[in-house]
């Protein structure tokens, strides 16, 4: 009678990576979840075990697992946050995903995908001002990448934007500056009629003030005519 052995951890792990290779996502989280529960430490098992919920679309685990694995000894860092950044993405995070690749990119400043993906999410954001830095940074950091014509497309296009979006902004600038030069001749029309209407009313009200005058006199001239009468 045959006695099958346990499986070990490492035997449990090739397996695991067959799955996943394999796109079969659910086998594979099945077996990186006993693979780390047997080796808590293993950092590579966390790492797939995270890509595997990723291809279940289950984002938050994946998240949830590699924030377990920066903890641990050995851990690449920077990769941890790259793949947390792409999960994010998944979870319509723009904002955690673009401060996860700058985390990844901080610890390592040659990661010419992590400089990609943070470019991408800087379009969504419409920083493209840091767009186009990013993405012709990952140029330099690979000149041969399988992407350049299409990074290079949208540094053009971007480059456009911009461009357009400052010619329409000084055609703004203008328009406002018109617009109140407009305003405030008008303003000063109408306070110059004002003034000249006020003039008026001075020049009437002093007019009037000649005849009430004029009137005592006259007053006075019928008094000395009654009385010499």
């Amino acid at each position: 009678m045959l006695v099958s052995m346990p499986l070990t951890a490492s035997d449990l792990f090739d397996q695991g990576a067959d799955a996943l290779l394999h796109n079969r996502a659910r086998e594979a989280a099945t077996i990186f979840e006993r693979v780390v529960e047997q080796e808590p430490v293993n950092v590579r098992a966390h790492l797939y075990l995270a890509l595997s919920y990723e291809q279940l679309g289950r984002y938050e685990q994946a998240i949830a697992t590699l924030e377990r694995a920066e903890r641990l000894p050995g851990a690449d860092r920077s990769l941890v946050r790259f793949n947390m950044g792409n999960n994010f993405i998944h979870l319509g995070q723009a904002e955690r995903a673009h401060d996860s690749y700058t985390a990844a990119l901080g610890l390592n400043p040659k990661a010419a995908d992590a400089y990609l993906n943070r470019a991408n999410i800087a379009v969504r954001l419409e920083m493209y001002d840091e767009a186009i830095e990013d993405y012709t940074t990952v140029l330099t950091l690979a000149p041969n990448h399988r992407q350049r014509p299409e990074i290079e497309r949208m540094i053009v296009l971007l480059s456009d934007h911009i461009e357009q979006a400052r010619i329409e902004a000084e055609q703004e600038a203008r328009r406002l500056a018109e617009e109140q030069r407009l305003r405030e001749e008008a303003e000063a029309r109408r306070r110059a009629l004002l003034n000249d209407v006020l003039d008026s009313i001075r020049t009437a009200t002093e007019e009037t003030e000649g005849l009430s005058a004029g009137r005592e006199d006259l007053d006075t001239y019928e008094e000395e005519f009654d009385i010499a009468d």
